[in-house]
Parts: structure tokens; C-alpha cells; sequence
């Protein structure tokens, strides 16, 4: 069975060529170690930068949402990331983003991660994390310096929490995909001042993925377009009307390509990247759309034996 490599596209201000290098945790059939590495999309060529221990970070394998809680820091080059130890523990872990080297691990968080964002102007991490009660998660800040919750910005009630997020540094906003009787909603919390929920809107799609753009204060959503035909797109998210405003994109035509947890959005480029699936006797992959021309195109990798757990873009834009 063939798997689909965990990305995080690397992009600069000024980048110097036009190869689309990604970067990666992923792992294999090892079962005690996984691999922070890169990929580059045109020549589907993979590079392992460091291996890691998962009796130091935690295994991946059994995280309980379909996507690993990671976030990139580009003010200091690292990634945090939270996996479950032996005893579904959450291990939080401080990755140098460039050589995949383990600078710190912190276990003083009891409760499972769903996701993590952090704040790259404020400098700040945040968690969506459970609790003990049922479909009762919290919006939390830690501690960069021991991984203690610093602060519950919000505490969110009767929904059911999903792996699906994105922040916007310059709202300062967490945004999540919650369900509630059987309906995504689509909600977002405030992380200034005393947080708390800010608003909550029904959707009337089933997301698959989003990212926001916070350049343009544009959120991008991944999804099936059913008013159609059964067509795998990108559309912009308008929670005014708790669906899609606008679609900027074909990820695929075919009923047979389906769109898998995991996305990244280039903001410099304005390109989404989204990961597909054939079928389970075809390999993943990964497509891409510019969200301004709609053009794009997608790739499997036939050769791969590696499983991906989560993917950001390692970039910086001002």
C-alpha cells in the first residue's frame, strides 16, 4: 500500500528558482522511529534530514484525529509538534525546522492535542485541546518555554472537534471546524485580549480542509462540489452564507480522485496544495491549484513507502 508523503513547502520572499521543494514528517514501516526529510514535487526525489525517536516525541501512528498537531515558527526556524506516548499522553515537541534536530520535549499537557497554530507576529503558541467531558474542547495558549497551558482563551461546548484549522496572525484568530448535530460548523476564536468565542456558522458543505490567507483576509476551503457533478475543488468560504462565496478551483474531474486531510497554502504564490488519493491499489499524492488563475495540476508518487502524518509551509511573508 502506497502513502502519501507529509509536506511542508518551503517558500521565501524572493525565492531564487521555481522547484517545489516540500518538507516532511513522515514515516515508514520502521516502528520506532520517524523522519523529518523533504520531498521535491518534480522529481519526486525524497530526503531524510533527521530520524527521531518516538519514545522521545511521540508516535504519530497514534494520534486520534486524521492529521498530526504541527506548527511552524519561522521567527526562530523551529516546529512544534504533539504526538501520544505509550500512554496516549501528548508529547509536545520543539524541532529545528531546517536540520530536523529534537531541541525539547514537554509533557505537562494530560489531554489529547487537536491542533496547534502559532501566532507568527505575536509570537505566540495555541492549542485546541480536549477536556475531560465529551465534545468540551479548549482554545489554550502555552508556554513556550516549559509546555504549561499559560491561558484558556475559550472553552468550546456541545461540538464535536475535528483535526481542521487555520489562523490569521493579523485578526488574531483560531479558526476550527467543529460538528454539531451532524453539520460542520465553522468557527473562530479570538486569541487578544480575554479570547472567547467570537462566532459560530453552520455550513451547508462538508469541508475537507482549509487554509487562510492573511494577506487577503481570504479563507480557502477544500470540498466535493456535488451541485455539479462529483468534482474535487477549492472555493472561498463565506460564513455570511456558511458555505462556498466562490470556486477558484478543480483539484480533479474524476469521482475517483478523492481529497485527503492534508493541505498548505503558499501565500506568496497564492498556490494551495491538497493531497489525493486514487484508490487503495493506486498510490497518493499531491495536487496544487493557484487560487488567482485556477491553474494547476497534480502528481502520484508510484515509488513512495512512506505514510504522512501532517504539512505546513515553511515561509514568512510580511
Amino acid at each position: 500500500m502506497y502513502f502519501l508523503f507529509v509536506l511542508i513547502i518551503t517558500s521565501c520572499l524572493a525565492k531564487s528558482d521555481s522547484s517545489r521543494i516540500l518538507h516532511s514528517v513522515f514515516s515508514d514501516s520502521n516502528t520506532t522511529q520517524v523522519y523529518y526529510g523533504s520531498i521535491n514535487y518534480d522529481t519526486e526525489q525524497y530526503n531524510i534530514f533527521n530520524s527521531l525517536n518516538i519514545n522521545d516525541v511521540g508516535n504519530p501512528k497514534r494520534i486520534k484525529y486524521s492529521v498530526l498537531p504541527l506548527t511552524y515558527d519561522p521567527n526562530d526556524d523551529v516546529i512544534y509538534m504533539a504526538a501520544p506516548d505509550n500512554d496516549n499522553r501528548p508529547i509536545l515537541s520543539v524541532i529545528n525546522a531546517t536540520t530536523g534536530h529534537l531541541l525539547s520535549t514537554f509533557k505537562s499537557i494530560s489531554n489529547t492535542i487537536i491542533s496547534l497554530q502559532f501566532d507568527i507576529f505575536q509570537k505566540q503558541l495555541f492549542a485546541h485541546i480536549e477536556s475531560e467531558k465529551e465534545n468540551v474542547t479548549l482554545l489554550t495558549e502555552i508556554d513556550t518555554t516549559n509546555g504549561n497551558i499559560k491561558h484558556v482563551l475559550a472553552t468550546i461546548r456541545d461540538s464535536k472537534p475535528t483535526y481542521m484549522s487555520s489562523y490569521c496572525p493579523i485578526c488574531r484568530k483560531y479558526f476550527l471546524m467543529m460538528i454539531e448535530d451532524e453539520h460542520f460548523v465553522y468557527a473562530g476564536v479570538n486569541t487578544s485580549n480575554s479570547g472567547g468565542l467570537d462566532w459560530k456558522a453552520k455550513l451547508n458543505y462538508s469541508p475537507t480542509g482549509m487554509k487562510f490567507d492573511y494577506k487577503t483576509f481570504t479563507m480557502y476551503t477544500t470540498y466535493v462540489n456535488t451541485s455539479i457533478r462529483y468534482v474535487s475543488s477549492i472555493g472561498i468560504l463565506d460564513r455570511t452564507k456558511g458555505g462556498i462565496s466562490k470556486n477558484v478551483g478543480i483539484i480533479s474531474e474524476s469521482p475517483d480522485v478523492g481529497v485527503t486531510s492534508f493541505s498548505a497554502f503558499d501565500i506568496a504564490e497564492k498556490i494551495y496544495y491538497a493531497s489525493i488519493t486514487l484508490d487503495s491499489v493506486f498510490p497518493n499524492g499531491i495536487s496544487y491549484v493557484n487560487v488567482d488563475n485556477s491553474q494547476g495540476d497534480l502528481n502520484f508518487f508510484p515509488n513512495t513507502k512512506y505514510n504522512s502524518h501532517a504539512w505546513f509551509i515553511k515561509q514568512f511573508v510580511h
